[in-house]
């Protein structure tokens, strides 16, 4: 994917390949794409004197901050459910453990008496 990017010429095509390599899903994608072809349609615009109206700036920030809150909220929740698994699985192995050095530990004892009964009776 990396060789990809060299390719790239502009940023519809830098958004495709993220979304191709799975890094951003494509509901996300979409946002950023309208979030750049905004600021691609601004661009243009700007050759025009005067400043950007405060409230069209503040709404593409917004999108775009809004977009990476949710982007950042998805991965705490896959982190946290990743988490509880690995516990879950850590204390299922450590249960298992234990179980299985008991039934060891019971079964030397029970060849042990087996065997000092047979030295008896011989």
């Amino acid at each position: 994917s990396m060789l990809q990017m060299k390719n790239i010429v502009d940023m519809s095509q830098a958004l495709t390949a993220m979304v191709d390599a799975s890094v951003v899903s494509s509901s996300d994608a979409s946002k950023l794409q309208a979030f750049i072809q905004g600021s691609q349609r601004d661009a243009s615009d700007d050759a025009e004197p005067g400043a950007p109206a405060a409230a069209v700036y503040e709404s593409k920030s917004g999108n775009i901050v809004e977009t990476l809150e949710s982007l950042k909220e998805k991965a705490d929740a896959q982190l946290d459910e990743v988490r509880k698994t690995e516990t879950s699985n850590l204390h299922n192995y450590e249960m298992l453990k234990q179980s299985l050095e008991d039934e060891i530990k019971f079964a030397n004892q029970d060849l042990e008496k087996a065997r000092k009964g047979l030295a008896e009776s011989s």
